[in-house]
């Protein structure tokens, strides 16, 4: 079997994952519809955001304390938030004409945020519209992308064209992110290495998310990740041996089916609202401060980043809940997660780290507490990577905590223990 321990994240990946917490932005000609997956066919007519500020997305989020985030600039509708050159179905034909990739640019600039975009490789514009060139059929033959060229038909022509614009126009990029629902009815092949390619050459630091080589998605869309999460996963001719929603998708059986390993961390992707785009019947169903920590505890706490969605309204701007909700959260986190208890004290909930750019390589462990001069086990764990949280059943009063490496794929991994109070718990 190949040996797991000697695997290690890229320099990328390792700054991923150290972000913790990450925004998307879903908005675009489905917050004037109202719907979550548009025609394909849509009136840019209906798109006009009077009071658009990109520049209170951005001040919202860093003073949350996200540190990157990821705009929708071009969903499965196919209309897109910046005036590319290769479509008339853009911001360009709309009252509004605002050029939100760039607009958003600015902010994320002058703010400190990262920037990252989704590009929907599914596309129901080219699909119905005349002359479109999703599943049109095209061979495939040389074509110039800037100083580039790929052998690759009129659809992937189009998307690598898009990828250049948004790259070179709107950079330094942090993510993208390459979405695998489908609403189309047409065979299209994707390019996926022309891609990945022309991503490596114009934006090297940038992780290519959810269908690329950095980042895997995690499984759902609920908020949480596995409690037995590796970032070291297993690969079988060139595809993940599990599927990428299986409750294991690294375990020992995984592991003895590879012929390779690669680090592969998960991305936890959930949004503030029932919905991705914003409705305005949803204000009512912002997600609580309690839930959002839950959620954060069951993403972050279980090595994975957390991609919260926060919808911007018809106004463009986000809706006061969720406004509300952010700021409630980041001040969480600052307070409960960011800050340690000192002990002896009290604490409900225990925070481990690995040093990931050593590898994961704990495989299980357990946590005592010294409580009136006797150590006590607390708590039992399997996979700590980036970071474990675990919350306790009641709060514990302890003059100090010491963990122990019950199993490890490598000797002595470089593991810290801190513990917090989280009064939503009680």
């Amino acid at each position: 079997m190949i040996d797991p321990s000697a695997v290690r994240p890229s320099a990328r990946q390792l700054a991923w994952q150290r972000q913790e917490l990450t925004a998307f932005v879903h908005f675009g000609i489905n917050t004037f519809t109202d719907l979550e997956w548009g025609t394909g066919l849509d009136d840019p007519a209906v798109y006009d955001p009077a009071e658009l500020s990109c520049d209170q997305w951005v001040r919202v989020l860093v003073d949350a304390g996200f540190k990157s985030v990821i705009l929708t600039a071009k969903h499965h509708d196919g209309f897109c938030l910046w005036p590319s050159r290769f479509l008339p179905h853009t911001i360009a034909a709309s009252p509004s004409g605002r050029d939100v990739m760039a607009e958003m640019s600015a902010a994320c600039a002058e703010h400190g945020l990262g920037m990252g975009f989704y590009l929907s490789p599914a596309d129901l514009y080219q699909e119905k519209a005349p002359g479109g060139y999703y599943g049109n059929g095209s061979p495939a033959v040389a074509s110039e992308i800037g100083e580039f060229v790929y052998e690759v038909d009129d659809y992937n022509r189009f998307y690598l064209n898009q990828l250049y614009e948004l790259l070179t126009q709107y950079g330094p990029i942090t993510e993208v992110w390459l979405d695998g629902a489908n609403p189309t009815s047409t065979a299209q092949e994707y390019a996926f290495d022309a891609w990945f390619d022309l991503i490596r050459r114009l934006a090297p630091s940038a992780t290519i998310a959810v269908g690329g080589p950095d980042v895997r998605w995690v499984g759902n869309e609920d908020g949480f990740a596995r409690e037995t999460e590796w970032s070291v996963v297993p690969f079988a001719s060139g595809q993940m041996v599990a599927q990428q929603t299986a409750a294991s998708v690294a375990g020992p059986a995984e592991l003895a089916a590879a012929d390779e390993l690669r680090w592969y961390p998960a991305e936890v992707d959930v949004s503030i609202r029932p919905g991705w785009f914003y409705h305005a019947s949803e204000d009512d169903a912002v997600k609580s401060v309690p839930e959002l920590l839950d959620i954060y505890r069951k993403s972050v706490g279980r090595n994975a980043v957390l991609l919260l969605n926060i919808p911007p309204d018809r106004r463009g701007r986000f809706a006061d809940p969720d406004v509300q909700a952010l700021a409630a959260f980041g001040e969480a986190i600052r307070s409960y997660y960011d800050t340690a208890v000192e002990l002896p004290g009290s604490f409900n909930v225990l925070s481990l780290r690995e040093d990931i750019a050593a590898g994961q390589q704990v495989e299980s462990f357990a946590v005592d507490a010294l409580i009136d001069g006797s150590w006590t086990e607390v708590a039992v764990g399997t996979t700590i990577g980036h970071r474990r949280l675990i919350p306790l059943d009641s709060s514990v009063t302890a003059d100090a905590v010491r963990v122990r490496i019950l199993a490890t794929r490598a000797p002595d991994p470089s593991v810290a223990l801190t513990v917090h109070h989280d009064p939503t718990l009680s």
